[in-house]
């Protein structure tokens, strides 16, 4: 587990409308091109606005273990299967 936080909560990222309107927890986090995506891991995404940007401090307030994985480096994801089990990552992102 990684004692790294994400340093500026202030930082953009995207994000579904589940996630911002807290209606299901973060389950998938992609790395990548400088982005972040904090994502639910479903595929019932019909809101033509997703995806939102908001700065990552409002996912932490609704989820402080997303700080596990702030060390991700750019071309990885983590991904779980609740809150609380233990972010699977993986490297090279296609």
């Amino acid at each position: 587990m990684s004692k790294q936080e994400f340093e500026d909560r202030r930082m953009g990222v995207y994000c579904c409308g589940h996630l911002l309107r807290r209606e299901r927890p973060t389950l998938l986090v992609v790395h990548s091109d400088g982005d972040w995506q904090f994502l639910c891991g479903d595929v019932d995404h019909g809101d033509p606005l997703e995806p939102y940007h908001v700065s990552v401090g409002i996912l932490i307030d609704a989820d402080s273990t997303l700080q596990r994985i702030a060390d991700l480096p750019p071309g990885a994801e983590a991904e779980r299967r609740s809150i609380g089990e233990a972010w699977i990552r993986t490297s090279g992102v296609q």
